[in-house]
This record gives structure tokens, sequence and C-alpha cells, in this order.
């Protein structure tokens, strides 16, 4: 007696090609879901951005007022 797979698993960029112009928004829900242990795992390994200031770095030195914008 042969043996009868699923079409999934005879031909499964036929199947993936149907379904994605069939059903696309499932199609492409499933794809992403399932990369997500991928980017789970990966995500860990990126480089870190530098941290970011949170304030202005106020310059040394007197402050020097500009003469002639005054409200006076």
């Amino acid at each position: 007696m042969p043996l009868i797979y699923p079409r999934f698993w005879r031909t499964p960029y036929q199947w993936a090609r149907y379904h994605a112009h069939n059903n696309p928004a499932i199609f492409w829900s499933v794809f992403i879901g399932g990369l997500s242990p991928v980017f789970l795992i990966g995500g860990q390994f990126t480089p870190k951005a530098p941290h970011l200031p949170g304030t202005y770095p106020i310059p040394p030195g007197k402050r020097v007022i500009p003469e002639g914008f005054d409200d006076e």
C-alpha cells in the first residue's frame, strides 16, 4: 500500500504559493508568527544602541547675552 502524504508535504512551495495568493492575510500572519521564535532568540544578540542624553549639555563658561534683543 503506497503512503499518501498530505499535499503540504509533497509540494510545500506550491501549497504556500496557493495560500499566499488566495488567503494573503492568513498566510502572512502565520508566516510572521512562525518567525517569532527566531526574532525572540536572535533579537537578544543584536548590538544595543548608545544611551541617549535626557537633556542638552550646558556649555561651560559665562553666558553671553546679545545686545539689542531685549524687551526694553
